[in-house]
């Protein structure tokens, strides 16, 4: 018939040696049995052929002689042949059955070393590798590949046989699947090593292509990289990642407004006027207790009414008006020095106010030192100039002062 159309590579059932590995301590390697588990897996995969399989196919055999691997074959043809749930149309005279030695497991020695020797024996194989490491007295992966490689070659002169198959079956072992797979699609050693092994009774199928007559792997061979890239995703991060600051470094939604509140400008006249009625209140001390006493008073107890710094700020002007009245009242107008403030308001950031004398001479009374905030001030309160002369008189040359402000 010519080439098969498919090639299948069946691992062994699960053995006694799977489940407890010092038992190849006191029994030879190729004498060791299935499980009960290991006989339901090979049933299984007698039923799973089945169902892979079309009426009209034949089917060729090839098993390793060692005892696990035939007990495996024998499971696949009762499931396979066996009339439940319905009749097999796959007699089971029909089949024919090949133990090929060159496809036996890795030879490991004879009977193993204890379980620390052996421990030691796999760190050194890791180490060294797994393809070109030799187990002592048995053989290495390398060795292994000599042997598939000439069973390549007899499997594939028989594929010009009138009576070959039309699928193939190898019932072999891990390693050896791994190894049949690297000589058949030249895998390099480093792919090799990275191979994770396959599971029992699990099916590794190669289907001939009809285009180019070459068989295509239909299964996607697991690698110990990928397993670790997995196990990376799946690894929560270490560090949660950081909250993003919203501007002015509030995380909790405020943009700062409540924390931050942007002041005010105030009117000139405004600003002055706390220095300007501790001026007058020195200068009632001095003059005329009386009426500070009467002024402060019906200052305080305006201040008291009021509810807010708003109401307070607005009736400060008023009572430096109404102190000046009394005073100028009171005091004759040759003896009156009048203070003024600086034209930072005070002299200085410090608040200390500076003073000036006066000309008895003069009939109209200004300040001897003249300063431009000071003369706004003295504009404002008498009301002899324009309000908008007087502001750009005050504020001066003030870097923060805008030219729609001064004109």
């Amino acid at each position: 018939m010519g080439k098969p159309r498919m090639i299948i590579l069946i691992r062994h059932a699960q053995s006694e040696g799977n489940k407890n590995r010092e038992i190849h301590q006191t029994i030879p390697d190729h004498r060791v049995k299935l499980t009960a588990e290991g006989w339901k897996q090979a049933e299984a995969a007698g039923l799973k052929l089945r169902s892979l399989l079309r009426p009209d196919d034949t089917l060729h055999f090839f098993t390793s002689p060692y005892r696990r691997t035939r007990e495996t074959t024998e499971g696949i043809l009762n499931a396979l042949t066996s009339s439940n749930p319905a009749p097999s149309p796959f007699p089971r005279h029909t089949i024919k059955v090949y133990e090929e030695p060159r496809l036996r497991e890795q030879d490991f020695g004879n009977f193993q070393p204890g379980s620390q020797e052996m421990a030691r024996m796999w760190a050194e194989r890791a180490e060294y590798g797994h393809f070109f490491y030799r187990i002592p007295n048995g053989e290495s992966a390398a060795d292994a590949y000599d042997r598939v490689s000439g069973f390549n070659d007899t499997l594939w002169r028989s594929f010009g046989e009138s009576d070959f198959a039309s699928v193939c079956v190898l019932v072999t072992h891990g390693l050896m699947t791994r190894v049949f797979l690297m000589k058949w699609y030249h895998f390099s050693v480093e792919y090799f090593e990275d191979l994770r092994n396959v599971n029992h009774c699990e099916f590794v199928v190669m289907k001939r292509s009809k285009e180019n007559q070459k068989y295509i792997l239909q299964n996607e061979l697991r690698t110990w990289s990928q397993l670790r890239k997995e196990e990376e995703e799946m690894r929560e991060p270490e560090s949660p990642i950081p909250v993003r600051k919203r501007w002015a470094g509030y995380q909790d939604g405020n943009d700062g407004e409540s924390r931050c509140q942007k002041a005010k400008r105030k009117n000139t006249a405004d600003m002055f006027a706390d220095d300007v009625i501790e001026q007058l209140e020195q200068f009632d001390v001095r003059e005329d207790p009386k009426v500070l006493k009467g002024t402060r008073a019906a200052s305080l107890g305006t201040r008291d009414q009021g509810s807010n710094g708003r109401h307070c700020a607005a009736v400060a002007p008023l009572q430096s008006t109404q102190r000046r009245t009394s005073i100028r009242q009171k005091q004759p107008p040759q003896e009156l020095t009048v203070p003024e403030v600086g034209r930072d308001g005070g002299g200085s950031r410090s608040g200390a106010p500076s003073r000036c004398g006066s000309d008895a001479s003069d009939e109209v009374r200004r300040p001897t030192a003249r300063s431009s905030m000071a003369m706004a001030l003295h504009r404002e309160m008498s009301g002899h100039s324009s309000p908008h002369r007087a502001r750009a008189d005050a504020l001066g040359d003030q870097s923060d002062v805008d030219a729609d402000e001064v004109s």
